[in-house]
């Protein structure tokens, strides 16, 4: 063989071969080495390289932030699970494309017009109204990112946004287009319909033994009986083992008054703020409404309309500056007004408009609920203790059913459950935390098998043992005769309203009048009110509103109605809407198409511009960055 192979080798066809290889490696395989892409770099597009350190940082901001957004912490685990990652992928690969092109085009944006920029975000303006350094510094930290990396960063979206700008700024939807979907969305039409229904047809008489066997026979898979298994388990969590009846009134009591504010609301006051600019202006303020002019007279002088002056329905400790809310709650009654208030951030006029009295539960309320608590922060405490006790007594030959007697447990006896957790009643399977965990290893386990403890992280610890395995069957028409009938019946009641309406359908088609073919065979014709293509008429099933507009005036059709019912339709009026592009939905519409159109362009125009200029992604140093095994 290898003689064979050497002979082969030394043909000048297989030199050609071997120097096509060669290339075809230099170009696609071994360039990383020679170019220097790999062992530092995460991605690399045209000439701008994204190390791995970079990524890295880029990625656990973008996680922080998305746990910021949702209030817990979003792990790589999760983020994998969830697409997060792939999104952040692209989300770094296409801004890195974008900065190649501005680079590429010799863009550049001035120190001072960035300046600017940061500037004039209203992120970062202060209560002034001005540009507050301070928030700027504090936002930026709890962002996770320093000043200079701001920068840089903000530098990288303006230049990214003038290429965005000049490919698509300003592309608006063309007038024919927004017309056409104002038709499409706002035309109205009215039909002309037979509605058939089951009641229409009398009584179905039972079918002949012959038919339903028939029937039965040739849908015997849809009455096929599924696996069940059949299994016991022992449940230990802290429900399982709380014990509120051990809990004392001493205990109890002790823990009431140590949470004492958890069981009191405190009072809340609703007042309405003028504010002013120094305090000469409010100290003339607070004189004219000492002089009889009204709260609302002063606001009302001032420009400003009552439903803004609202601060809302707070505590005391819930307003934002202190020296407001000790004025709001020194006030007496509703309607007062309090003097002039020199707050942290502006002098203010203060009017009481609302007092929610403060509660406070007594013990004998909450007794019960804090003794449960008490009692299952207790069995926290015994659960791993209790474990390594069942575990020790299943290691001594014990079975589930004498373990949970031996320590005062309730066993979980389930009796021929489904794949979905069907039970025998109906109802389903629930009666552990995690019962979608329970269910999935029952069916991975069988008879006799010794499973592992079930770990319901942090609810509980779960054991389990199959009993009884029933293999999936064929039923016999006798098991499930009632069922067949009743399908039978249902099959018969589609396939007679379908002849029906099909007869009626055909002759409305040949220029008969809908309403006198309905009454000969016994039906009512009536005509709806006016509906568009999104509205649920009440007597209309969505098959019949979308029939409705398949056809001009006239169209003709037979359709699934409500109920298992059928519906002949004919379309009596179509009302073509008026394009008026200066209304609040018209102008709705051309933005969302717009900017459609704007993003259909630029996802083609990306992908153009990453097949030319190349998207290498080093897909290990990428897994080990998000999270994932490089397999």
């Amino acid at each position: 063989m290898l003689d064979v192979l050497r002979r082969g080798a030394s043909t000048w066809i297989s030199k050609l071969l071997l120097a096509v290889l060669i290339v075809s490696f230099g170009i696609w395989g071994i360039a990383d080495v020679f170019r220097g892409f790999g062992s530092n770099v995460a991605f690399r597009v045209g000439s701008t390289e994204i190390g791995v350190g970079q990524f890295d940082q880029i990625y656990a901001r973008e996680l922080h932030q998305l746990s910021q957004r949702l209030k817990r912490p979003l792990g790589k685990d999760e983020a994998m699970k969830l697409g997060v990652a792939r999104q952040i992928i692209d989300k770094v690969v296409t801004e890195a494309t974008i900065s190649e092109v501005a680079h590429d085009l010799k863009l550049g944006i001035s120190d001072q017009e960035i300046a600017t920029d940061i500037t004039q975000d209203p992120s970062f303006k202060g209560a002034s109204g001005a540009f507050d350094r301070a928030r700027f510094v504090d936002l930026l930290r709890s962002n996770g990112w320093n000043e200079d990396y701001y920068v840089i960063k903000r530098r990288e979206d303006l230049l990214r946004g003038q290429v965005l700008d000049g490919l698509s700024g300003g592309m608006i939807a063309p007038k024919a287009m927004l017309e056409a979907i104002d038709q499409f969305r706002n035309e109205q039409r009215s039909v002309r319909m037979v509605s058939l229904s089951a009641a229409t047809l009398g009584e179905i008489a039972e079918p002949a033994e012959a038919d339903l066997t028939a029937f039965f026979e040739a849908r015997k898979a849809a009455f096929r009986a599924p696996e069940t298994r059949s299994f016991e388990a022992l449940l230990l969590d802290t429900e399982s083992m709380a014990r509120a009846s051990d809990v004392t009134d001493d205990d109890a009591r002790a823990e009431f008054t140590r949470q004492k504010t958890r069981f009191t609301t405190p009072e809340k006051r609703r007042v309405d703020q003028l504010t002013f600019d120094d305090a000469a202006a409010a100290t003339a303020a607070a004189e004219k409404i000492a002089g009889g002019a009204s709260f609302s007279d002063v606001a009302a002088e001032r420009g400003t309309k009552l439903a803004d002056l609202d601060l809302g329905l707070l505590a005391k400790a819930n307003y934002l500056d202190p020296k407001v809310g000790d004025a709001a709650f020194a006030l007496g009654k509703v309607g007062d007004v309090s003097p002039v208030v020199q707050g942290r951030f502006r002098t203010a006029i203060l009017r009481l408009t609302e007092i929610a009295p403060g509660t406070e539960k007594r013990y004998e309320d909450v007794a019960a609920e804090i003794k449960l608590e008490l009692a299952k922060r207790r069995a926290e405490t015994e659960i791993l203790a209790r474990h390594d006790q069942i575990e020790d007594a299943l290691a001594g030959g014990g079975k589930l059913r004498e373990i949970a007697t031996r320590f005062g447990m309730t066993p979980i006896l389930v009796d021929k459950m489904t794949k979905e957790g069907a039970l025998a009643s109906g109802a389903k399977f629930s009666a552990t935390p995690d019962p979608a965990k329970l269910i999935a290893a029952v069916y991975e386990s069988d008879v006799g098998v010794e499973n592992e403890t079930l770990d319901l992280g942090g609810k509980g610890f779960v054991w389990y043992a199959v009993t009884a395995v029933d293999p999936a069957h064929d039923r016999s028409l006798a098991e499930v005769r009632d069922r067949v009938v009743a399908a039978w019946r249902t099959e018969e009641v589609r396939k007679r309203l379908g002849e029906i309406a099909g007869r009626i359908a055909e002759r409305v088609k040949k220029g008969e009048d809908i309403a006198a073919v309905a009454k000969e065979v016994g039906f009512e014709a009536e005509t709806t009110a006016e509906f568009k293509r999104d509205d649920r008429p009440e007597k209309l099933s969505p098959a019949a509103v979308a029939a409705a507009f398949e056809g001009p005036e006239g169209h003709v059709a037979s359709v699934a109605g409500n109920d298992d019912g059928r519906i002949v339709l004919q379309v009596a009026s179509v009302t073509t809407p008026a394009y008026f592009g200066e209304t609040e939905e018209a102008r709705g519409v051309a933005e969302r198409t717009a900017m459609s159109m704007q993003n259909s362009m630029l996802e083609s125009w990306l992908a153009r511009v990453q097949k030319d200029v190349g998207v290498y992604t080093h897909q290990s140093n990428v897994a080990r960055v998000i999270g994932r095994s490089k397999d």
